[in-house]
């Protein structure tokens, strides 16, 4: 919005006094500005005295403040208010601001007093505290780092622990409602809780976290499928929500839960946020056993096992005997955490190896 104010103001140069003056008491809003702040930045602005008149609530009597562009207080008025506004917030008249100027308005005048009376108006009104589950959708879905930031202070939760997102959804939704599991509260960080987006059904849990058997099998009687994120800090963690939905997209009747860690460099085929490589457990192993001259070699090896198809045609192409293929493929599995030469696996030793070929 501000770029586009920016450009209206290059097409119609008489415009550029207003947006400056729009611009200049958003920016107070947005430094979460009190009215003395207000009262300094005004006058100022508007190079002449400013004064703001507040009825305290339940009371009769009024709070009356001054103030001279040099930032000192003037209790005594030099001249009669030259224009004032009403600070109204839901239709209640909660005082009113005035500029105290000598002489003939000036163009902006009547701009800068209705901008000062919106800005005491957002100033004075009763400020809400976002609940819990407002701070974990900002934090999960945040509108700039001071949205992150904020949350995590207010979920009780450090930005850089590691945690993850849990997305669920059931099979079908002709039951009504968004489905959802009951996750401990001593696995979930801080004081954050779980919220419905889009038909889904979000956790923030512990980077630590994973499902039990019988949270597995509750998911599995409930037809609900799940998805587990890789592991980021807190404030980042909405980077990697996508990788939670991906795992919940391909979580089956036989696996009701899955989690992102297990399927490696997959992850990358997420829709949504770049996904950072450093946090695919495969890709960091296998990148750690590449700088050596062994893990080369083992790597050769699972690149000709995937290209052939077989243990014997593998080790045929590299002059070997298929024992000798089975033993490396079983050492860089143990390396990288998963089995490398199994059908289930292909697709992410695949992915795993693609990446690494594209370095």
């Amino acid at each position: 919005m501000q770029g586009l104010m920016y450009r209206l103001a290059e097409l119609d140069a008489d415009s550029a006094g207003l947006v400056r003056v729009i611009d200049y008491f958003d920016t107070l809003v947005r430094h979460g500005s009190d009215t003395a702040s207000l009262l300094r930045a005004s006058a100022q602005l508007a190079d002449c005295v400013v004064g703001i008149e507040i009825v305290e609530h339940g009371r009769s009597k009024k709070n009356l403040r001054r103030c001279d562009p040099r930032g000192r207080w003037s209790p005594e008025p030099q001249f009669p208010p030259s224009m004032a506004r009403d600070i109204a917030v839901d239709d209640e008249v909660l005082g009113k601001v005035w500029i105290e100027r000598p002489g003939a308005h000036l163009p902006l005048d009547e701009m800068l007093v209705d901008r000062m009376a919106l800005t005491a108006a957002i100033i004075l009104q009763p400020r809400r505290l976002p609940t819990e589950a407002e701070h974990t959708r900002n934090l999960l879905f945040p509108m700039d780092e001071l949205a992150v930031l904020t949350s995590c202070a207010g979920l009780g939760i450090e930005p850089q622990t590691p945690v993850r997102v849990m997305a669920i959804k059931a099979v079908s939704d002709t039951a009504g409602g968004t489905a959802h599991l009951v996750i401990s509260q001593d696995c979930t960080p801080g004081k954050a809780v779980g919220i419905e987006a889009d038909g889904e059904y979000l956790n923030l849990v512990a980077g630590s976290f994973a499902p039990t058997p019988e949270l597995s099998k509750l998911a599995l009687s409930s037809s609900i499928r799940a998805g587990i994120s890789l592991a980021a800090s807190a404030s980042e963690v909405n980077t990697i929500l996508s990788t939670a939905r991906f795992a919940r997209a391909q979580a089956s009747a036989t696996t009701p839960i899955v989690n992102a860690d297990d399927l490696g460099a997959l992850n990358l085929l997420a829709p949504g946020s770049h996904i950072d490589h450093s946090r695919i457990p495969d890709l960091v192993l296998a990148e750690e056993i590449g700088d050596t001259k062994q893990g080369l070699e083992l790597l050769e090896t699972l690149r000709a096992y995937l290209q052939s198809g077989t243990l014997r045609a593998a080790a045929d192409s590299m002059h070997l005997h298929h024992s000798s293929v089975a033993h490396r493929l079983a050492k860089l599995s143990q390396h990288v955490g998963f089995h490398v030469d199994t059908f289930e696996n292909r697709a992410r030793a695949t992915a795993m190896m693609l990446v690494l070929d594209g370095r």
